[in-house]
Formats: C-alpha cells, structure tokens, sequence
C-alpha cells in the first residue's frame, strides 16, 4: 500500500484524505483482533506464573523425598587439629574418647646413587607386589595384584623407569632425588598400612635377578639381605594407625576409619598421646529444617499467586487475569486437599502435619511451630520421614526397603521367604600345589559371563593362604573382570581352594575352563551357580533378582541373610510429599492440564495472527480498489472542469459579441 500515490491534483479533490479516512473504518476488525489478543496474552503470562510457582513448590519436595534429610547425624572433634569426623544415619547419638598414638604411613624406598638421570639402569621386568612382611616372610595382599613393568631400550635410563613406573599407575609414585652425593630413585607407595608394603622383584636381562648390576638395582625383597635381593633401601616404613578409642586399642592401615564405630568414619590427622580428645555424635535435624522451611515457603507463594490470578480486588473492583478458572482452581484445590489429610503410616507414626507443627490457616497460608517439629523429629524421624515422603519400615533388620513402584498402595506386607540368594562358586577337588613355574602358572576361568585368564607368580608359597591370596589379586585385576565390575573372593579349605563371585543370584557364576595350572591348582573341579532370592511379598505374584524381591505392585527389598520362612512384615508409606509430587506433576507434565490450557491458548494467538494476516491481505485489495475509484473519480471531475472552463470562455466570447 505504501507504493499508491494518489494526490487528487487535478480537481482538487483529497484523495488520500477520502481513502485513509475509509481505510480507518475498514481497519476496526484488527483493532478488536489486537484486543482479543492481548488478553490470550494475559492468560498466557497468568498460566506462566502459575506454572512457574507450581514448579518452584515441586522442586521444594526433592528435600522432603530424601531420606537422608530426616536421620542425618554430625560428628564433631574437640580437638579439630587431632581428627575430623563424620557420621551416617547409623551412628548412635553418643560422646566417646579418642586417643591418637601412631599415625598410618606409607612406605618409601631409595636406590643407590647414579651420576645422572641420563644413567642407563638395565632391561627386563620390574615386578611390584603389595604385602605384609612379618617373622621373615613376605604376604601379598590378596586385593591388590602382581604389577609387571617391562624395562627396555626405550626406557631403561633413570629417568625413563621413573616414567615407567608412573606411567603404568599401579599405586606408587616414582621421582628422582639429588641429595648431594647422586641421583636416587625413590619409589613411594600410594597407600598406607603394614599391608601395603612393598617388594620389588625383578627379572633381569643380563641372567642375574639379585646381584647389584643391570635392573637388579632396584630390586627390594624385605625377607632377603643386601646383595641378595634388596638393593634399594628403606627411607619410611610403613605404619599402621594405631588409636584408643574409648581406651580399646585399635590398629588400622589407613588414617581414615569407617569400620571402628558403627556408622562413623574418622579421619585422623595428628598424634594426642597422652591427651585424649573427644568427639560427639548426635542427630542432625538442620538439612530437613531447611527443606521443610522451603517447602513452606513455597507452598505459600503458590497459593498468594492463585489468590492473585483467580480473586477479586473488592478495594479495586478488579479481577485477577484467570478469575473463574476452573483448571487452575482444580490444580490449587487438590494441592490444598493433600496437605489437610490424613496420611496411612506405621502405627504410632504421623499422619498429619498438625502433629508435627505444620497447619493451615484460614487465610490458606502454611504455618511452622519450630518446637514442636524438633521434637517430632528428635522422637521419631523416621515416623516424620513416613508424613512426607516415601518409606518403608521392615521388621527383620536383614530385611532393607529398596524402592517402590508408581502403583504401589501403602500398607504392610506380609514376607515369606522361600529361598535365599546365593553366589555362583567353584570348588577344587584337590589340595592345590603350592610351586608355581611355567609349567602351571595359568588359569582360564569365566565369572558372571566374562571369561578371562590370568597368570599367577611364580615361587614356592609358603601356604595355601598365600597362593588364594596371591590368585584372587590376580583375577581381580584382570581388566576384563574390572571392566565388567565383577569381583571374586578366593579362600582355602585344608589346602583346597575356592573361588566365589561377590554377585548374587543366578547371573552369578563361576567356571574354570583351562589354563597349564588347572589340574595343579584345583583337581577335579565343582562349579555351583548363584541362585535368585524367592518368596511372596504380600499378594500377587513376586520376583527375585539376586538378593532383591518385587512384588507385582512394584515393592522392592533386598534381603541380605537369615533363614527361610515367615520374615515379618514390611510396611509401605507414601506421604505428602509423594502425592503433591505427583499431583504437580499430573498438572503440569506434557499431558497435564496447565501446559493443555496454554498449549489452547498459543493456538489462538496463531489464529488471531492468521486472520490478521488474512485481514491484512483484503485491506489492501480494498485500499488499491478505492484509490483507482477515487483516482477515475478525480479523473472525471477534472474533464468536466475542463469543458466548464471552455463553455465559459465560450459564453463569455458570445456575450462580448452581443455587447
């Protein structure tokens, strides 16, 4: 349109005038379409508000659903400088005496000294072993595995075994030190403990394995004498920590401790001998506090944003943008419902918030009595965490609630178990050699479907401890079983040994297949596989896999040990938390009815934008068509004013002449 020109020179006439003044007429439809929309847009921002305010309440429960939150415990040191402390749900509220003698330290070894890092230092295989050494014997950890490093022309200076070995990452750390009179090679090991000691063992090019020549050097054998295998010497050795805790003397290979005091890890830090400090546990009720004051809080901001989309300002006479709507009123409506009812819990537990100092006032606003929610949550924090959230109580202490399904009503469950889970194992028939050589040094063996094969060291061991210790670190460092996280324990039984699969249940097996040590190792051999747990957990069908049991509702729990029969009951809880949880949810997911409403509402802005366009599209049409009338029109008057013009001249030449 702004390409028409239309001046009406000719006559006179305003053309543009006449026509603007015709199009403004025209143009009313869109202002009533610019109208309408801008109040789908109120609805719009409205149903964004209420959304968001939904959301923020929503994401407020994820504390309420923790179950952390309501049994959490801190631990605290008098002396901080000695220890610091933590304590999970299972620590007992109590103070207790601590006492630090021995801090936990890892060993460090040195070579002799070379003239420079450039030094060559010899070629073979440098072996690392983890172990204990006591009354002349070396024990290796059974955890950890042989560690072989191959040493050749691309890595047999000073400098290039230091990289070797750290390269290799098999928990030392390798450096080089000038101390004045040379360079050393020091060898540290990562963890602490008696256990973790070391022993260097090479196999050494020039034939020699122990003399003070080639990679010999860095041999280190503690059960052998200098020249003899210990070439490289001891600078720290390593120390167990040792403690008295409540005047008992404990000794442990790490200074961090979990396994002392039920549900409490120290971490020790400096020696107190002779000056105990104390620490204490007790419960922890800040981090659910937190998540109950924020849960309040933004339930209030929900229902003040309700009050303002959907009220009436009587002050004002003005209504708020979603008055009278009934899929708002709905949502807030049952999300009110579900804070006032009351909740099916284990007997003498909570079922409603009063009792635990959370109401309802009658202005819709939520209201805490900090005092009567601390001791709520000092009585029973479980019987809190059943209000809110999603629990489950279990009479058989070897019974523990795992999950629960979307469909799983809350109750107590009846458990009979049937069967109990077992592990996959294999049994020598024989007692094992103990000398291993080349001639019965591998072993092939599949655990939980991944098949692998392993070598073992060779020596004479000194018992059948030894060799189930060394062949359980080597299969556990097979990486095809560390890929596939599957572990096993080996053991021995009057000289027969046993390899079982830390997994539960059917997919838990065992099987030896081959290898030169086979016969030698195991004889005859009996592989037994894991069974699933079974048994009904209420009515309905049940599932076992491994140690866990699922009902057909969804129900799950794991049971870890005891005897077949009648295991008590296990009793479900699904709280407030749960349902508002899923009440938002229903409301405002995909399907749910906000996103619906506001999914209804952009569909008529597109309308409106369509039948602007459309509109749009005729005004033009009609501005050109009135343009080229009033344009023919302007036309016509100015012919007319033409002839007008050239009669009058004519009249008034006839009436000269007659004069």
């Amino acid at each position: 349109m702004a390409g028409i020109q239309a001046t009406g020179a000719g006559s006179g006439l305003d053309v543009r005038g006449l026509v603007d003044n015709l199009m403004t007429v025209e143009k009313q439809p869109l202002a009533k379409l610019d109208k309408k929309e801008a109040a789908v847009q109120v609805k719009i921002s409205a149903y964004g508000a209420f959304k968001g305010a939904a959301s923020a309440l929503r994401a407020s429960l994820s504390g309420l659903q923790s179950a952390g939150s309501y049994t959490a415990m801190s631990a605290s040191v008098a002396e901080a400088s000695v220890a610091t402390a933590s304590a999970s749900a299972s620590a007992d509220v109590g103070t207790h005496s601590l006492e630090v003698t021995t801090l936990a330290a890892a060993q460090r070894l040195k070579s002799g000294t070379f003239q420079s890092v450039t030094d060559t230092v010899g070629s073979g295989t440098l072996s690392i072993q983890y172990g204990s050494f006591a009354a002349g014997t070396f024990t290796q950890n059974g955890s950890t595995p042989t560690h072989n490093i191959t040493i050749d022309a691309t890595n047999n200076t000073l400098a290039g075994v230091r990289d070797a070995i750290n390269k290799a990452n098999v928990g030392v750390n390798a450096s080089i030190v000038n101390d004045g009179s040379g360079f050393r090679l020091v060898v540290a090991s990562k963890n602490t403990g008696t256990t973790n000691s070391l022993k260097l063992s090479v196999t050494d090019t020039d034939g020699n394995n122990t003399n003070t020549a080639g990679l010999s050097q860095l041999a280190f054998d503690p059960a052998a004498g200098v020249g003899a295998g210990q070439n490289m010497s001891e600078v720290a050795a390593a120390k167990d920590a040792e403690f008295l805790l409540d005047g008992l003397l404990i000794k442990k290979q790490s200074n961090t401790v979990s396994d002392a005091l039920s549900g409490v890890t120290l971490n020790l830090t400096k020696t107190n001998a002779g000056t105990p400090t104390t620490f204490t546990i007790a419960k922890d009720s800040k981090a659910i506090k937190t998540a109950i004051e924020g849960f309040v809080k933004a339930y209030n901001e929900l229902d003040t944003t309700v009050d303002k989309l959907t009220g009436y300002n009587a002050a004002t006479k003005v209504a708020g943008d979603l008055s009278g709507d009934a899929a708002i009123r709905q949502a807030s409506g049952r999300i009110r419902d579900a804070l006032s009812q009351v909740v099916s819990t284990t007997p003498g537990g909570y079922n409603a918030l009063a009792q635990i100092g959370i109401t309802l006032s009658r202005d819709g606003q939520l209201a805490v009595d900090n005092t009567k929610l601390t001791a709520a949550l000092d009585k029973d924090p479980t019987a809190v965490q059943g209000l809110f959230s999603t629990a489950a109580r279990t009479d058989d202490p070897l019974v523990n609630f795992v999950k629960a399904g979307d469909n799983t009503r809350p109750g107590s469950f009846a458990l009979n178990v049937s069967q109990l889970a077992t592990q996959g194992k294999a049994v020598g028939g024989a007692s094992a050699g103990l000398t291993i050589d080349n001639t019965n040094d591998t072993l092939e063996l599949n655990v939980n479907g991944t098949a692998t094969s392993i070598k073992l060291s060779q020596r004479t061991y000194s018992n059948a401890a030894a060799l189930a210790s060394e062949l359980q670190s080597q299969v556990n460092g097979a990486a095809a079983l560390v890929t596939a996280g599957s572990r096993v324990t080996v053991s021995e039984n009057a000289g027969v040994l046993s390899i079982t699969s830390d997994k539960y249940g059917s997919a838990s097996k065992v099987q030896l297949s081959g290898g030169n040590g086979l016969a030698g190792l195991f004889g005859t051999v009996n592989s037994t596989n894991g069974v699933d747990v079974g048994g009904s957990l209420g009515l309905g069908g049940t599932t076992g896999n491994g140690q866990e049991l699922t009902s057909s509702s969804g129900l799950t729990v794991k049971v870890t040990g005891g005897n077949t029969g009648e295991r008590g009951n296990v009793t479900f809880m699904r709280g407030i938390a749960s349902q508002l949880d899923k009440l938002i949810g229903d409301a405002l997911d995909s399907k749910g009815t906000v996103p619906a409403r506001i999914e209804s509402l952009n569909q008529q802005v597109k309308d409106i934008e369509n039948k602007r366009t459309f509109i749009e599209q005729q005004l033009e049409l009609k501005e050109a068509r009135y343009l080229k009338q009033f344009n023919s029109l302007d036309g016509l008057l100015t012919n007319m004013q033409s002839t007008m013009s050239y009669l009058s001249q004519q009249l008034s030449a006839l009436n000269n002449s007659t004069k």
